[in-house]
């Protein structure tokens, strides 16, 4: 019981935490005109910006977690549950908020934004643990990530820029969209190591 406990505790504070600091990120996506929300409330956000980012990360802490322990022995992931360090879990998270920054600062030139992000996703990856697993997790978080926002744009509750250098976007989202989401796998997989799998 009580191990479940910490269990949901450490996923409500990621949840919580992660939901923080994207709401940031956000606000800098929308201070550099990458995108528009036509409600804006708060520093130009909508209300429900973090309520949503609060859902999503909640919902994906919980996947990984319901995912991983009926993962077979196959796809190693032994580490990506074990308990992890601080360290990573600021570099990672750092790492991503430089990522989200520079999507923001960048969306001018969206496909060298594009080329750099998934260049460097899979050098990343190149170098990181339980493979298999974490490439899966990064496809199933872009995949995620560009569904959710390009039917939040459907249903005309954000747009993005729309750049002279325009690329083809998939699901109304920028090609690049889902390098920011498959670089923030990073993050959570250090994110669970350290709040919900640490002892």
């Amino acid at each position: 019981m009580a191990e479940r406990r910490h269990h949901y505790i450490g996923l409500l504070l990621l949840a919580l935490l992660a939901a923080l600091v994207t709401t940031f990120c956000d606000a800098i996506h929308v201070h550099t005109g990458t995108l528009v929300y036509p409600d804006p409330w708060l520093f130009n956000q909508s209300f429900w910006v973090f309520p949503s980012f609060f859902i999503s990360f909640l919902v994906m802490a919980a996947a990984y977690f319901l995912v991983a322990k009926t993962l077979p022995d196959a796809i190693s992931h032994e580490q990506s549950t074990a308990p992890g360090s601080f360290q990573a879990c600021i570099e990672t998270s750092t790492c991503f908020v430089m990522v989200f920054l520079l999507s923001g600062f960048g969306s001018r030139e969206p496909i060298l934004l594009a080329v750099v992000f998934y260049v460097s996703f899979f050098l990343r990856l190149a170098f990181t643990y339980d493979k298999r697993f974490f490439f899966g997790l990064a496809l199933v978080l872009a995949a995620a990530g560009i569904f959710g926002e390009g039917t939040l744009a459907v249903f005309d509750m954000v747009q993005y820029r729309h750049s002279e250098y325009r690329m083809p976007e998939v699901y109304n989202v920028p090609w690049w969209l889902g390098g920011v989401y498959m670089h923030g796998a990073f993050a959570l997989r250090e994110a669970m190591r350290f709040f919900v799998y640490k002892e």
